[in-house]
């Protein structure tokens, strides 16, 4: 128990409020839209500074938690995004939105990893898989936080108020790691020009990219659309109003614990009857691409449950960030976990700042109405992802992925 209360459960705060955050923005559109007179294509740009400033910070990062460890980057990391939230609930306008909002995205742009580093030192490296999928559920419970009870706080109180909120919480999870995470024994023993030389390693390793690469592009376009664009679908193409889009939001968000879950759970079952983890992959990544299917199509029958299996099916490759791990030496696990969220938030705020531009020059130029203009878009990320994921399929190495 003592273990769960210092080397888990507060990197795994860290990573409830890491989800929160980036999801916070698709619920407080509305009034930033009223207030701000801001449309969908600026709210777009802000919310993706986020992922930019998660881009930009990983590989140092990841370089700085093998270094220093978990117990000394994360406290400090989560600060910035205490500043970053009192900057967004005093900004006025997109450029100080767009600051606060990237200093959010920078202060947890290892929030995850940092629980990924802390298991690889404090659990056994076969239970990896499991403990980080726990590890993850954390992340589903903040998205489920930034929905309907967001939605709940905003009828007393405005945005800006519940950033500042946010901002004070922030600083009491930051200072809970600070005293309660385990001391790094390493603690900045290595040298610098060591620490760069494993991580060209990583990159220079062929079973990085062909095990990684696939599984972390659909990781990206599933994030884009979880913390941001699904809600755009729900109302453009489902038409839903936006209490119905705030309870949808609140199940999609529920549906990502049992995604991360039982992808970590499924891997280890199986692991102990001789399945390997890299084919079980290769199955949730076919499941994610067959649910594009009926979202390409515009099938709003039932948009709450197909938006769920959405959810919950594309939170399943993220064991990925396990089993490429358990490939390397221990040491190397902060860059390699690191490198691969470096490509998946690269995706993330590619696809997340497109779509809305796309959106409109598809309105404008083709005369194509919303709806159709999500068609198109939904189906050119499922024919990027299905063409990665063949690549992976041919690959024996990523197959075999204990």
């Amino acid at each position: 128990m003592k273990l769960v209360l210092t080397a888990f459960l507060p990197f795994a705060l860290g990573y409830f409020l890491s989800f929160l955050f980036r999801s916070l923005n698709a619920v407080v559109a509305p009034a930033l839209r009223a207030e701000l007179g801001l449309d969908d294509a600026a709210i777009g740009v802000v919310t993706s500074m986020y992922l930019a400033a998660f881009v930009v910070a990983q590989l140092p990062a990841g370089v700085a938690l093998d270094r220093f460890g978990p117990r000394r980057v994360a406290p400090l990391m989560l600060l910035a995004t205490a500043l970053g939230a009192v900057v967004f609930a005093l900004g006025q306008d997109v450029v100080k939105l767009s600051i606060g909002r990237a200093l959010i995205g920078l202060g947890l742009s290892v929030a995850l990893m940092c629980g990924f580093k802390a298991n690889v030192l404090y659990w056994p490296i076969g239970r990896l898989p499991l403990v980080n999928a726990i590890m993850m559920t954390f992340g589903g419970l903040g998205a489920a936080m930034a929905t309907r009870p967001v939605q709940w706080l905003l009828v007393d109180f405005d945005w800006r108020q519940v950033f500042l909120g946010l901002a004070a919480i922030t600083v009491a999870v930051a200072i809970y790691q600070l005293f309660a995470a385990p001391r790094y024994e390493r603690g900045g023993k290595g040298r610098l020009a060591d620490e760069l030389s494993g991580l060209m390693g990583v990159l220079r390793t062929p079973l990085f990219w062909k095990a990684g690469l696939a599984p972390t592009f659909s990781l990206g376009v599933w994030v884009c659309y979880t913390s941001f664009w699904a809600a755009g679908w729900l109302r453009d193409v489902a038409h839903l109003d936006e209490p119905s889009v705030g309870v949808a939001l609140f199940a999609l968000s529920i549906a990502i614990v049992p995604g991360y879950f039982f992808s970590g759970t499924f891997v280890d079952l199986l692991h102990r009857r001789g399945i390997r983890g890299g084919r079980v992959l290769l199955v949730y990544g076919m499941l994610f691409l067959a649910i594009h299917i009926p979202i390409a199509l515009n099938v709003t029958a039932a948009p709450k449950l197909l938006w769920f299996a959405y959810v919950m099916f594309g939170g399943m490759s993220v064991v990925c960030y396990a089993l490429v791990t358990r490939a390397f030496a221990p040491e190397l696990a902060g860059r390699v976990n690191t490198t691969l969220n470096l490509i998946c938030m690269l995706i993330a705020f590619v696809v997340q700042a497109a779509i809305g531009p796309a959106l409109a020059w598809m309105e404008a130029a083709h005369g194509l109405p919303r709806a159709g203009a999500h068609q198109v878009v939904t189906l050119a990320v499922l024919a990027m992802q299905a063409a990665l994921w063949l690549w992976f399929a041919s690959s024996r190495e990523a197959r075999d992925l204990p």
